[in-house]
């Protein structure tokens, strides 16, 4: 006897290793459920057909389902189509099978309806898209005509002689299919749990990544920052040493080499600095309810100074009282490049840099009467590694594509406007405060 049951329960391990394995993909895991259950039903189905004389049409038919659904099975199974066997499932067994059950079996008076909710439910679950959608639709239709049928032409029903034969359909099917359906629907939810565990693991193992990823780049940043600091004031140092030593050492040549370098040296640390920053946009930043207002005059006021080195203004028309849900540094970040930009291309002029709410957004922009932006270079000038300034040989390629990635993680938009020789307008868009957590 302990034989025997080692042999069963073995052999349920097998079938249940080879139908339902996790590994398998969920549907057809589902369908292999509905083959197994498709085959058991049927043969209970024709035995109590045959009991209660239910008739030779409802019988053969329910025989006829069996030998069909344990072939889908073993075909799908060897042959890996199961995509063929949906399709046959549906159309020969849902739509062509089942309403012949229906009408040989009770009708409407029976145990059918259940199915075909089972059937409709089981479609959802086996197709996709618009597939889906057309043959769960297909099928309601079908359904319900033939109750519409069965309503008009109860000649055309072989109903059950008694209450206790319809009682028991009624009962078995119902039965049957809150079985299937429900082992579905473990089946579903135990494969969403599982892929929900492994978005979990891997969303910790990326969030890993990016933490050491950005400690090593503010560590690598760090390390460059100090030299190329050193390296600059060197190049500031002797440049004063020449100037006083006077013009007989003052070659222009030399002053004007030392130029490039310190213009140089000044990009590469820009360059670092931004791609810190862009490192950094992956991290979860602190957002909070800031006052675009001050930050935007703050910003401008720091900057003066450097403007006034070549000889430009900023002139500022801020409307009061503009509050955005946002990191201010990164905002801040934003602002100073644009204007940056706006002061490479421009001498002994005026900028000027504007802000106002229109309805439930703001619209910032900055404004400059220099040089302008080739035609060809302006659809580009947001890219990684595309700099405005490229036909000047100075910019770095990260300024503005880390406005843009800023603008957009804030739920705002950024464009540039430009005519060579005439001046660029950069203009960007933020969603006005709406009293987000945090603020």
């Amino acid at each position: 006897m302990k034989s025997g049951s080692a042999t069963h329960k073995r052999d349920f391990s097998i079938i249940l290793k080879r139908y339902l394995d996790p590994a398998l993909d969920f549907r057809v895991r589902l369908f292999n459920v509905l083959a197994i259950g498709g085959t058991s039903i049927s043969l209970l189905v024709a035995i109590f057909g045959m009991i209660v004389g239910s008739g030779t049409v409802n019988v053969i038919t329910s025989l006829c389902l069996m030998a069909l659904s344990f072939s889908l099975l073993t075909f799908s199974y060897k042959t890996g189509r199961y995509q063929l066997c949906y399709m046959i499932t549906i159309t020969g067994i849902f739509m062509c099978l089942f309403p012949v059950l229906f009408f040989s079996a009770g009708g409407y008076h029976s145990g059918m309806p259940a199915f075909f909710v089972f059937a409709v439910a089981f479609t959802v679950f086996m197709l996709e898209g618009n597939k889906a959608i057309f043959f769960s639709i297909a099928e309601l239709v079908l359904y319900i005509a033939i109750c519409f049928i069965a309503f008009a032409y109860p000649q055309t029903v072989n109903f059950y002689t008694s209450e206790q034969d319809v009682f028991a359909d009624i009962i078995v099917a119902f039965t049957v299919v809150s079985i299937v359906l429900g082992i579905c629907l473990f089946l579903h939810f135990r494969l969403y749990n599982e892929q929900q565990r492994k978005l979990d693991r891997q969303n910790d193992l990326l969030a890993e990544i990016s933490r050491s990823k950005t400690e090593f780049l503010a560590n690598t940043s760090h390390e460059m920052r100090t030299p190329l600091t050193v390296v600059s004031v060197n190049v500031q140092t002797v440049m004063g040493i020449l100037k006083q030593m006077g013009e007989s050492v003052n070659d222009p040549e030399i002053t004007e080499l030392l130029g490039d370098a310190q213009s140089e040296i000044m990009r590469t640390a820009r360059m670092v600095g931004g791609m810190l920053t862009l490192s950094s946009l992956r991290e979860n930043t602190e957002k909070s309810m800031v006052d675009l207002s001050v930050l935007l005059r703050s910003t401008a006021d720091m900057l003066q100074l450097v403007l006034n080195r070549r000889g430009n203004t900023l002139e500022t028309d801020i409307a009061d009282g503009m509050a955005v849900y946002a990191d201010a540094d990164l905002l801040a970040q934003v602002a100073v490049n644009i204007i940056q930009n706006a002061h490479a291309h421009t001498a002994n002029d005026i900028l000027r840099l504007c802000a106002a709410r229109d309805g439930e957004m703001i619209t910032v922009s900055v404004a400059d009467n220099g040089s302008g932006i080739a035609p060809e270079l302006l659809p580009r000038v947001f890219e990684r590694g595309v700099s405005g300034k490229d036909g000047d040989g100075g910019g770095t390629g990260v300024g503005l594509f880390l406005c843009k990635t800023v603008v957009e993680s804030h739920g705002g938009r950024i464009w540039v406007e430009s005519e060579p020789g005439k001046g660029t307008t950069v203009s960007f868009t933020l969603p006005v405060h709406a009293g987000q957590m945090g603020g």
